[in-house]
Formats: C-alpha cells, structure tokens, sequence
C-alpha cells in the first residue's frame, strides 16, 4: 500500500461516536482523499471503511468474496441472522422469491388509502397548534403504523408505539440489550400468531418454503425483523430530512407540491442524506480493494452516506441539485441485496408529502431549533420541531 497514513481520526471512525457524527463530512473526505482510501479503523475489533463510491459499488456488486452472512453491524449485536439481508447465494434468492411479489408498486397499491388514512390523522392532531415536532409526531408514528399493517398486519395503537421504541434503541446505539429487546418483542408476536390463510407478508413467512423446507421459528423471526427494522428508522429518517429542507429553503416547497416531484426529485434528496449510513460485510478469500490487501474474515464498512457524496462520481455532492442528469445513487443499495422495501418507503414520502402539504404552508424552524444528526446507522435529526401556517 502505497501513500500517506490516514489521519487518527479515521483510524478510529466509528459510526456511533456522537462527536464523529458531527463532523460526518470532513471525517469521510478525509478518508476518500488520503493516500489510503480504504482505510482500517480501530475501533470495535478493527475493519475497514469504505468511502469511495468505486470501490463501494465494486463490493456490493461480488457477494461471493464480500459475503452478507455473519451480521451488518459492525459491531455484530445480533442474536440471530436476519435473512434475506444477512444470507447469500443461493439462499438469499429463495428468501427474496418468498417475498418479492408483495413489494411490488402494484402489490403496494392496495395499501395507499392506509397509508394515506394515518398520515391525514396525523396531520388532523397537529395542524391546528401550527407547530409539531416532525419526527415524532408525523415521520415515526406514520411509518411503524404502515409497517405494522403492512407487514405485521397489526391495527394497536400501543403497540405499534412499543415497536417504535425497540427499533428507535437499535438506530441510535445498537446495544446488546437492544437487539435483545426488540427480538423478545417481535418474537413473542411471531409466536403468538397462527396463519389466517391470507395473502400477506406474515402469512407468507409463517408458511413458506426455503428450497423445499418450511423456515425454522429462527428464520421467520429474522424474517419479521430485518423487514420491520429495514422499514421502519429509515422512511421516517427520509421522510424528516426531506422536512429539514423545506424548513431551511422555502423555495422547495412549490417544487414539492408538483405532484410529479418523486419521479426525479426524490432521488436526489436520497441520494444526498443517505440515511442508511452503513451496513458491513465479511471477506470471504484474499483480495485486494483500492490498492489493500484484504483476507478472509476481515470486515468491511460500506459507507452509502459516503459513496454518494464522492466527488469522483457526483458533481459538487453538497449541494442539494435537481437538475442531475445521472444520478446512480446507493442509498438503496445495490445489487441482489437492493432494498427490498424501496417501493414501499417511496409509497410512505409520497403520501407523507401529499398528506403533509396538502394542509400547510410556510415550514419554518421553530424559533431556537438547532438540529443534531443521531449516530448510528440511520441518520437523521434527533429532533426537528417546526412551525408553519395553516392552509
């Protein structure tokens, strides 16, 4: 390896460091522009950051020798795997042939006038005080009841709050005793349902067949949880950093009232606040990455947030442009582990901004506001409150 040494700080990133969280974009420039842009950080055992959108498409594109299996966190706090996004060929495509079909925009049809019944009630409890706090008062209660329909297909209210709660613990500090509460809480709904015979997403895993096999009680808890925790912190992460732009630039909320802005408009601001900061991977054989010799077992961190902000792929990553001819984003990922739940989160900002704007106007920061983005793994302000003017 050829170049200067990376900076100490890089040497010991952690996504989870609220500090480093603050000084995201300098952290990972520096990373992307030194003399070794695959660099190795210290930090929980030792793995390696990926920043550069090349060499990130390059490991999510070869799921033989960067494999899925083992966990993607770094650190590994799971207590189970999490298929299909913890398993690899050929298990993984039997996993997504179970599930594909009710994640298609026509399958997802049938739950629009859900979706859009919860966010109008939720606007209904606040648009008279002109003023909520957005993330937990629109973007999370609006996504964990989606997701307790659509994929749990759950109708308590305070349930779904206690849902919210395990996967908000698991986003923000990825503790053990997170992970152990939340698989306590979906396990005992797993266990507590028994197939209805329906066409849906529970029923499905309840019943399903893996290469001829029904899943183990293992595997359909793993199921539920990667599809409730995939869906949940990242949507209502999207769907609040879409917030803080319109509060910051009042000029976008024309743009947004366009009924066609998330043909084009959306991948931009997905592109850049990535909210899915980044997930690992494991070496499977010896290889070598950006000029670094990996071997098997070393992990790796791929860096969404920092693959879309690489100037080398996206002209001045920054700013926040419309106007992009390409713009081959990862925030959804790439490759056979694509977002499963893409069309879904683009159904839930869809109807969250029809919903939302169709009722008021003049988003504005509350007065002293100061926005903080979360460590971790979903990025996102801590809290956003706004005010605005009724329609």
């Amino acid at each position: 390896m050829t170049g200067t040494a990376s900076t100490d700080r890089v040497n010991r990133f952690d996504i989870y460091d609220p500090d480093m969280s603050r000084d995201l974009d300098e952290l990972l420039d520096e990373a992307r522009s030194g003399g070794c842009p695959v660099a190795h950080s210290a930090a929980h055992g030792g793995y390696y950051l990926l920043t550069r959108y090349a060499d990130v498409t390059a490991v999510l594109s070869n799921d033989a020798v960067f494999s899925s299996g083992g966990g993607k966190s770094i650190p590994s706090r799971q207590s189970i795997e999490m298929p299909p996004l913890d398993s690899d060929p050929p298990e993984h495509r039997e996993y997504r042939r179970l599930l594909n079909r009710f994640f298609t925009k026509a399958s997802l049809a049938k739950h629009e006038e859900a979706i859009r019944g919860i966010a109008r009630s939720l606007v209904d409890g606040f648009v008279g005080d002109h003023r909520v706090e957005i993330l937990n008062g629109f973007s999370a209660p609006l996504t964990g009841a989606t997701l307790c329909r659509v994929i749990l297909d759950l109708d308590d209210d305070e349930l779904m709050a206690e849902a919210q709660t395990r996967v908000a613990k698991i986003g923000s500090a990825n503790s053990p005793d997170a992970w152990a509460e939340l698989t306590a809480f979906l396990q005992k709904l797993v266990q507590g349902r028994t197939t209805t015979g329906r066409d849906d997403v529970f029923n499905a895993v309840l019943t399903g067949t893996v290469d001829g096999r029904r899943l183990t009680e293992l595997e359909k808890l793993g199921v539920i949880i990667v599809l409730f925790l995939g869906g949940l912190d990242t949507t209502r992460a999207a769907i609040t950093c879409i917030v803080r732009h319109l509060a910051l630039n009042p000029g976008l909320e024309a743009r947004l009232r366009d009924t066609d802005w998330t043909r084009s408009d959306l991948d931009e601001f997905l592109r850049h606040d990535s909210v899915v900061t980044g997930l690992a991977r494991t070496v499977t054989t010896e290889t070598e990455l950006g000029g670094r010799a990996l071997a098997a077992g070393d992990r790796v961190l791929v860096h969404y947030y920092a693959a879309n902000h690489d100037p080398a792929q996206f002209t001045e990553p920054a700013t926040l442009d419309f106007e992009r001819r390409r713009n081959p984003h990862v925030a959804f990922g790439l490759g056979i582990h694509r977002c499963l739940g893409s069309n879904l989160a683009r159904l839930q900002i869809k109807v969250a901004f029809e919903e939302l704007l169709g009722r008021v106007q003049n988003i504005r920061l509350a007065e002293g506001a100061e926005i903080e983005f979360a460590a971790g793994v979903a990025r996102q302000p801590i809290a956003l409150p706004i005010i605005f003017d009724e329609l």
